[in-house]
């Protein structure tokens, strides 16, 4: 019988985060969350954060929980499209995010009334070169060559 421990608090935040980084990038969570990029990536592998750096974590979650519209907004959906193209090699995930955006409106002209309000803004901003922000086209979760492996703290205040 294998019984699974319950998550941690910081489990799953670490889970959040990592989700997020899939969806985007590393550097683009870590300045969100005010860490620098080499101490997501150890946070990402299982170190424990010093309290400043889970503060800003945990702050980040809720603002992330709270920014959250009842509705899908275009942003979450393109963070949301974004991780279906992130095993694609890099100088194909963009086209494939906006031929994806072409498909849906598609299936949505034929098959419902209206399109939803997030997947108007996206195909309005596919067509003004505006849907993908440079850090939201998902690459995977490394640190860039001009990274230095710091411990994450001396960055934090950015």
């Amino acid at each position: 019988m294998n019984i699974q421990r319950p998550q941690t608090s910081v489990d799953r935040l670490r889970d959040a985060v990592a989700l997020r980084v899939q969806a985007t990038s590393l550097r683009s969570v870590a300045r969100q969350v005010g860490m620098s990029p080499s101490g997501l990536d150890k946070f990402l592998s299982g170190g424990t954060p010093y309290a400043k750096s889970r503060r800003k974590l945990f702050d980040w979650l809720q603002r992330e929980r709270s920014n959250l519209p009842s509705g899908l907004a275009a942003d979450g959906m393109a963070a949301a499209l974004g991780s279906l193209v992130r095993d694609l090699a890099p100088e194909r995930r963009e086209p494939a995010l906006y031929a994806l955006i072409d498909t849906l409106r598609g299936l949505y002209s034929t098959h419902a009334e209206s399109c939803p309000p997030w997947l108007s803004e996206l195909a309005r901003n596919t067509e003004e070169g505006t849907a993908f922000h440079q850090d939201d086209v998902p690459r995977t979760a490394v640190l860039d060559d001009d990274d230095e492996g710091g411990d994450g703290e001396e960055d934090d205040e950015e």
